[in-house]
């Protein structure tokens, strides 16, 4: 299992303005490690961490994009439903310093609430 606190930014460039936060948590499904079972809170900045959006699913690692649902929310986004579009980008450690994790995921949001 590996837990996550991560900045939601803008764009993918270093020092992209910040949206947000993601956290939670997400544990390998497949024994090769190209699966993930992913379940995290966005939480935006915008009016203090209010408003929030909850996702569930599996990210495919080895897939150009993988859906994941989106199963609630909160402040402007009580009731949300919907599913999220993820793309993975492989980093190398020259752009970006981490903690020895070099991905970087685009998120796609589809809602109603």
């Amino acid at each position: 299992m590996t837990v996550f606190d991560d900045e939601l930014t803008h764009g993918h460039e270093f020092g992209s303005g910040l949206v947000g936060k993601a956290q939670g948590f997400y544990i390998a499904s497949a024994v090769d490690g190209t699966s993930q079972v992913m379940a995290f809170t966005a939480k935006f900045e915008e009016n203090g961490y209010v408003d929030s959006l909850s996702f569930f699913g599996v990210h495919r690692a080895q897939v150009s994009e993988s859906q994941i649902a989106i199963i609630g929310g909160t402040g402007k986004y009580v009731n949300a439903e919907g599913y999220a579009i993820i793309k993975t980008f492989p980093l190398s450690p020259q752009q970006h310093n981490t903690d020895g994790v070099q991905t970087l995921l685009q998120l796609t949001a589809y809602l109603a609430y």
